[in-house]
């Protein structure tokens, strides 16, 4: 009987990864827990350096921080660093070498560059950008000596752009100011005084921000409101500031909530957490979930990425099997229930906080209460929500013109030709009937030449819009027809 038993749930198994083989988003491994191989911790956070090698956050709430690098991972092999299983008291140590020591304390965001570098927001008394790099598998300080002290207020989220810039953002930002920082490029930092001001920030309105993605030339920053359950976008530039992005919209509805058990408090409503951005194809990926947890609950039936166009904020496509990871419906599926590890896919407790891309487009995120890190590929072609700018060959132009768009009417996506006879800061903004600003295509410094941009518009109603373009003395407003 026994026999006959094990026999039927191999079956079953069988049946049920043949079946998962067919999905779109598939977890191709987690770093198993409770072995040579897992974080030891509960882990918040992920830093991808390239493909199958990234930097595990462990952190304990008003406790202590520390990292794990994996080169080359997979479930049961690739991390270097061993710390003991669910040890307390273990931080990771910012030193110059000598007196200058900052212990990494309440650490909830990390992030990495392609060249191995890692920052951190610490929340020690300084609330410090701590930099470090993974060097001969091991976490070095760089030289000379980065960090640079935020303030007073808890931090968050961290990221950094292709240039270099550094961004971070408080936590709760009631009743302050100044709440997202950016910061030049570390190898400017004075390393002796760690106090650097920012080049610029912006206020916030008043909510919960937990992660903060930007794109390549900083241009557009998208931030995660985990209170009022909805993604922000800001577009500028680091020299010239921001301003809020009205074209973009993405927020969590009534289907994303969880009821806690009995005695644990008021239904618990999930939000919009970590954040992590493809710049090869302006998608955005969110990783939403509940902040309280509560042991035996409901809490890890739920545990979701939704992937949403960089530009409006929409599904990247209708089909949900495309543009919605859900993480406990796969453990559910390969398991049978919300908290088992199995088959090394199955992270087991959804608690999804954080995701990153790598540059092949593969996804990683993590299971805070799992003690995990996972990566999820999509096993078809995922669209390209591009909107931007090339420059186009030719001869020098004589003179400044900003040209029809092409086609139109249009639906969803339409060009836009432009010539600079000089170089200079070039702005191009798109406007609905009521003068707000839609989204910025250009506003950068562009070198003299004729140029094409790409307007993307799949996320907006149809109707008439305007498109405004300056540039030294120049500055002319065409309108274009969205018809869908």
């Amino acid at each position: 009987m026994r026999a006959l038993i094990r026999l039927l749930f191999l079956l079953v198994l069988v049946s049920t990864v043949a079946m998962l083989a067919d999905a779109q988003w598939q977890c191709l491994y987690v770093t198993l827990d409770a072995s040579l191989n897992g974080t030891g911790d509960r882990t918040i956070g992920v830093g991808v350096i390239r493909e199958d090698t990234f930097v595990a956050l462990c952190t304990r709430p008003d406790s202590y921080s520390y990292m794990i690098p994996y080169v080359n991972a997979d479930s049961v092999q690739g991390r270097k660093n061993f710390f003991g299983y669910g040890t307390s008291g273990i931080y990771a140590i910012w030193t110059d070498g000598g007196f200058d020591q900052v212990i990494m304390n309440n650490v909830w965001s990390i992030t990495a560059r392609p060249d191995s570098t890692v920052y951190v927001a610490s929340n020690d008394v300084d609330h410090n950008v701590l930099v470090f790099k993974f060097i001969n598998d091991t976490m070095s300080v760089v030289s000379p000596f980065p960090r640079q002290q935020t303030g007073t207020n808890t931090i968050y989220g961290i990221t950094v752009d292709n240039n270099g810039y550094v961004y971070v953002c408080n936590d709760t930002t009631n009743g302050q100011t100044a709440d997202l920082k950016v910061y030049r490029p570390i190898n400017t930092w004075t390393p002796a005084l760690h106090t650097d001001a920012p080049i610029t920030t912006i206020d916030l309105p008043d909510g919960v921000y937990k992660g903060i993605a930007v794109n390549a030339n900083g241009s557009a920053i998208f931030i995660s409101d985990y209170m009022n359950r909805k993604v922000i976008k800001y577009t500028g530039t680091p020299a010239t500031g921001y301003a809020l992005a009205t074209g973009f919209s993405f927020s969590l509805g009534p289907k994303d909530t969880l009821t806690n058990p009995a005695g644990v408090g008021l239904p618990s409503r999930c939000g919009p957490i970590g954040l992590g951005y493809l710049a090869s194809k302006n998608i955005l990926a969110v990783a939403c979930d509940s902040l309280l947890k509560a042991s035996g609950g409901t809490n890890y039936s739920y545990g979701r990425i939704y992937l949403v166009n960089g530009n409006t904020g929409a599904p990247i496509s209708t089909d949900t099997s495309m543009s919605v990871i859900d993480q406990a419906a796969w453990n559910m599926a390969l398991t049978g229930d919300y908290a088992t590890q199995g088959l090394g896919t199955a992270s087991g407790y959804a608690s999804t906080m954080d995701v990153k891309w790598d540059q092949n487009g593969n996804l990683y995120s993590q299971s805070m209460y799992g003690w995990t890190v996972e990566k999820w590929k999509y096993n078809g072609t995922l669209p390209s929500f591009t909107t931007g700018v090339e420059e186009v060959g030719g001869t020098l132009p004589q003179g400044y013109t900003l040209s029809q768009n092409y086609p139109n009417p249009f639906n969803p996506t339409t060009t836009i030709d432009f010539t600079l006879p000089a170089s200079g800061f070039v702005s191009l903004k798109v406007y609905d009937l009521l003068g707000r600003e839609i989204m910025t295509l250009v506003n950068e410094q562009k070198a003299a030449g004729t140029y094409r941009a790409t307007f993307e518009a799949s996320n907006l109603p149809s109707g008439t819009y305007f498109y405004a373009l300056k540039a030294g003395s120049f500055s002319e407003v065409k309108k274009m027809t969205l018809v869908k």
